[in-house]
This record gives structure tokens, C-alpha cells and sequence, in this order.
């Protein structure tokens, strides 16, 4: 299998998941880890060659360097589409791209070489959220084709313009590995259901700080 390039596009922490603050303090935080989670998942996946984490924050740049991430500044791009083809225009000698939300905590290694397994045989897929309606990763073997549609009803948009719903070319018995890299969280019912799946090592350090401090 040919090598992905995965451009992980972050958006700035200090209004992260805001939806979250009613029960955890720092949502922020919380959003932070999900990006480690997210990172150290790609390194560890044989199908990925190199993580583009596109942001401006500075927090982020800081995480995503020390992993080994190659930067590309999303400032003055609106929005996660333009993002990503900047950070993809830093990448002429990309065979294949994966585009991937940040907020993924239950996210392994496994989970990402399966969907790369899938994408292999498709020009363009993509993999939809838990609840259906948003897209946690699209994928592209043509590296001229990279034009995703982030944002709201994007399962909707991805296969209207012809992307192939890896879900519905899953084998038996994949629903749970598929499962981890569909769970985004925005919600306090979305963290429990990361939780029940299984988060990564950041996620889980950090809520269990948070959950020993006094209310």
C-alpha cells in the first residue's frame, strides 16, 4: 500500500468544546489531549508517512511538533476546507491524502489502518460520524482530487460529489474497529461514549486529573 499523508486541521483552543464546560473545567484542555490522542494514533499507524497538523495555535504547534508534525499555518484560511488545501499545497510529492477531525480521543492505530485499508480501493471515500450526518475522515487516492466538504450535513455533501461511504464497503465484524474512528466528541454523552470505547492515553490522564480535583 502506497503512504498517506495525514493533514490534521485544528482549530484554535480557546473556544474548544465549550460544550463541555459544564462538566469538565477545561475544555480547552480536553481539546488539546484529543489532538495528542489523534497524533500519536497516526504515528503509530504503518499506512500514514507523515501528520500535517494545520493550525495558528500556538498551544498546538507546541504538541504537534514535539510529536514530529510538519505545520501548516492556517491563519488567514476560513474555515477547516481551506486549511486543508493549504497544508495539502505543502505536500507537491502526497501519492494519497487523509483528512481527519481532531476531536477523535478513542482513535488507535488499528482503527486507522482499516479505513486507510478501505480507502486504498476508492478515488475518493470517506468515513461518517457516529450520528451519521458529520464526516470524521475523507480520503483521496488522487492527490489532485483533495476537495473536501467540512461543516454541516458534510456525510451528505461527500457522497454527493461521489466519495464512497466506507461504512457500506466495511467487512463483518469491522463495525467496532470503524467505531473508534467515528466517535467525535462535542458533547458530555459523546466524551461517555469515547470513554466506553476506549480513550487514548492523554484523554484519559487528563480526565482523571480532573475528575480527583474537589468540585
Amino acid at each position: 500500500m502506497l503512504p498517506w499523508t495525514a493533514i490534521l486541521p485544528v482549530k484554535g483552543l480557546d473556544s474548544a468544546k465549550s460544550r463541555l464546560a459544564s462538566t469538565w473545567p477545561h475544555p480547552d484542555a480536553l481539546a488539546l489531549a484529543f489532538v495528542e490522542d489523534a497524533i500519536s494514533a497516526l504515528s503509530s499507524a504503518a499506512g500514514v508517512a507523515r501528520i500535517v497538523v494545520a493550525t495558528s495555535d500556538p498551544r498546538v504547534t507546541a504538541v504537534a511538533r514535539g510529536a514530529g508534525c510538519a505545520i501548516a499555518d492556517d491563519a488567514g484560511h476560513e474555515g477547516i476546507n481551506a486549511a486543508v488545501r493549504e497544508a495539502a499545497r505543502g505536500c507537491p510529492d502526497a501519492d494519497r491524502f487523509l483528512v481527519l477531525v481532531s476531536d477523535l480521543p478513542a482513535l488507535d492505530a488499528a482503527a486507522v489502518d482499516a479505513v486507510l485499508a478501505r480507502a486504498s480501493d476508492h478515488l475518493t471515500s470517506f468515513l461518517p460520524d457516529a450520528d451519521g450526518t458529520g464526516t470524521t475522515m475523507w480520503c483521496t487516492t488522487d492527490p489532485g482530487m483533495l476537495d473536501t466538504a467540512f461543516g454541516a450535513d458534510s456525510a451528505q455533501a461527500h457522497a454527493r460529489a461521489g466519495a464512497v461511504n466506507l461504512v457500506d464497503v466495511s467487512g463483518p465484524g469491522q463495525a467496532e474497529l470503524l467505531a473508534r474512528a467515528r466517535r467525535d466528541v462535542d458533547t458530555n454523552e459523546d466524551l461517555d461514549r469515547a470513554r466506553h470505547l476506549g480513550v487514548g492515553p492523554a484523554t484519559s490522564a487528563l480526565l482523571a486529573t480532573m475528575a480527583a480535583r474537589p468540585a
